[in-house]
């Protein structure tokens, strides 16, 4: 699955900055990053369905992602919840993606 991309005009990512968000996380890594942003908090399952990718990859990339501060984590029963950190949120901001936030002091 390609990351997004948009049309000038369109109000979607800007293609450059999603490739600089791809190649700064990798690819699988940052779709699931924006996978979580879209859906405003995602389970471990919700990102395997999105992404086709199996759990054990969706649990490395999102541990790297926590350890990393760009994510929480949160375990109910059976089920595993992620969702975006303040610092998540600004570097997708950053990238100009939907679901970040402009980090303070603006746009980079």
């Amino acid at each position: 699955m390609p990351l997004p991309s948009r049309s000038p005009g369109s109000g979607g990512p800007d293609p450059t900055r999603t490739r600089a968000l791809a190649a700064l996380l990798g690819a699988t890594r940052a779709r699931v990053l924006l996978r979580i942003a879209a859906l405003h908090a995602a389970t471990t399952n919700d990102l395997v369905q999105e992404l086709a990718v199996s759990a054990a990859t969706v649990s490395h990339h999102t541990g790297v992602l926590r350890h990393s501060a760009l994510i929480t984590t949160e375990r109910s029963g059976v089920s595993v919840r992620h969702a975006l950190t303040p610092l998540g949120e600004s570097l997708l901001g950053a990238h100009g993606v939907p679901g970040g936030r402009p980090p303070p002091g603006g746009s980079v």
